[in-house]
C-alpha cells in the first residue's frame, strides 16, 4: 500500500474531525489575535467541573490513540510504529485545539489540559505497547445524562460532565494466574 496517501488520509480525516467540532462546539465566538493563557487548576472544588473537564482530556487523548492505532495499522504499519504514529497524531491534535483555545475569544490555552493530553496519550501508548498490561487494565468512561443535561435535553457525552464517571478498571481474566480458574 501507498503509506503516504493512506497516512494523509487518517491524519488529514483525523484533524479535519477535530477541527470540525472545535468550530461548531468551542470556537462559535471567535478569534481575537492574541495569545491567552490560563490557570484553571486541577480538581479543587472551586475549579471549573471540579477537574472533571482534565479527566476528559485525558480520556480523549487515551481513546484518539487506541483508535487511530488500528488506523495506522490499516494503512499498512506495523502495531509499534501505529501506536508511536498514533501516539503523535492524538497528541499533536489536542494540542492544535488548546492552541486554537490560546486565541479564541472564549478560551484560553491550558498547561493543566496539555498535561492531561500527555498523560491520556501516555496511557494509550503504554497499553498499545504492553499487549500484557493491555489485557489487565482499561481505562473506561461511563455516561449517564445529568438532570441539568435531561431536564434541558441536551444529552451530551463530551460536555456533561455531572454525567460523566471515569473508571480505571482491572480486568481479572488479563491476569494470568486467574485465567485458568
Amino acid at each position: 500500500p501507498d503509506l503516504r496517501l493512506t497516512n494523509a488520509l487518517v491524519i488529514g480525516g483525523g484533524v479535519a474531525g477535530v477541527a470540525a467540532y472545535g468550530f461548531a462546539k468551542w470556537w462559535d465566538q471567535g478569534f481575537k489575535g492574541q495569545f491567552s493563557t490560563s490557570n484553571e487548576g486541577w480538581f479543587g472544588q472551586d475549579t471549573y467541573t471540579g477537574g472533571a473537564d482534565k479527566l476528559g482530556h485525558m480520556y480523549s487523548t487515551y481513546v484518539g490513540t487506541r483508535i487511530l492505532a488500528r488506523a495506522f495499522e490499516w494503512a499498512g504499519h506495523d502495531s509499534q510504529s501505529a501506536a508511536w504514529l498514533a501516539a503523535a497524531t492524538a497528541w499533536g491534535s489536542m494540542l492544535a485545539i488548546e492552541i486554537g483555545d490560546g486565541f479564541s475569544s472564549r478560551y484560553r490555552f491550558s498547561k493543566e489540559d496539555l498535561v492531561m493530553n500527555t498523560l491520556g496519550t501516555g496511557l494509550g501508548l503504554l497499553l498499545e505497547k504492553n499487549p500484557e498490561l493491555d489485557a489487565m487494565l482499561d481505562f473506561r468512561l461511563m455516561y449517564r445524562p445529568s438532570s441539568d443535561a435531561r431536564r434541558a435535553n441536551q444529552i451530551d457525552p463530551i460536555d456533561d460532565h455531572s454525567g460523566q464517571t471515569y473508571l480505571l478498571a482491572i480486568k481479572a481474566s488479563g491476569i494470568p494466574g486467574l485465567r485458568r480458574i
